[in-house]
């Protein structure tokens, strides 16, 4: 807990790995209460610490919980509470003001992303908020990471589309009203949404959703209030 919040990465990447394994050994035995724990120790005294290298440990020991966590039976509702813990205190660090703490987050909701997609799938809307904010951020790093984060994100949600785990229809009401904003980077950002389903959806999902965009293209025209 103390190389956690150190100045250097390294040690605090080293911490997070240790965290990792003593999730990962709770998992094993299904001691969700005591992996809850860690969890909020990690949100209320790192990720809402005072202590910038501290919110820096956090967000990197959330995602190795993450993966700690990436055996766990989906179907237990302690361990959906645990993985969407981890996620709302990531994001949570996704809008810190350290655009450091910003950077480290963004990674790490990317490992937790790639680690857990069905969690992602589970609260996409959520994520693409927080994905918008990070793709117009000030600083180079971050959007980098924000680009890597957009990546994966479209890979998982695509495959989940494709596979039947997820409705495209759901996406039309967020994707008609972003298209048009004013917000250059919340724009370009959707429109890449619209060309990746445009050519990696197939069959009847690409069919309904381009049918219900439309219609929901017109509606906007026709009532732009």
């Amino acid at each position: 807990l103390v190389s956690l919040a150190h100045k250097r990465y390294e040690r605090r990447r080293l911490a997070a790995m240790e965290i990792e394994k003593v999730v990962r050994s709770y998992a094993m035995t299904e001691d969700y209460p005591r992996v809850k724990a860690i969890l909020l120790l990690l949100s209320d005294d790192y990720v809402r610490s005072t202590n910038e290298d501290a919110r820096k440990g956090g967000a990197v020991a959330l995602a190795a919980c993450a993966i700690g966590l990436k055996k766990a039976n989906e179907g237990r509702r302690d361990v959906m509470e645990c993985r969407d813990l981890i996620l709302a205190s990531v994001v949570h660090a996704c809008q810190d003001h350290s655009q450091r703490v910003r950077y480290y987050a963004t990674e790490s909701l990317f490992n937790v992303t790639k680690v857990i997609p069905s969690l992602a799938v589970r609260h996409f809307f959520i994520l693409f908020e927080i994905l918008r904010s990070l793709y117009a951020d000030v600083d180079l790093d971050v959007r980098s990471g924000a680009e890597l984060l957009d990546k994966k994100l479209k890979e998982v949600i695509v495959g989940a589309i494709n596979s039947g785990s997820f409705s495209a229809d759901a996406c039309v009401p967020v994707f008609a009203r972003f298209v048009y904003m004013r917000n250059k980077a919340t724009k370009q950002l959707t429109l890449t949404w619209l060309q990746e389903f445009s050519e990696k959806l197939v069959g009847a999902p690409i069919l309904s959703f381009l049918h219900l965009f439309l219609g929901g293209i017109f509606a906007m025209i026709a009532d732009p209030n």
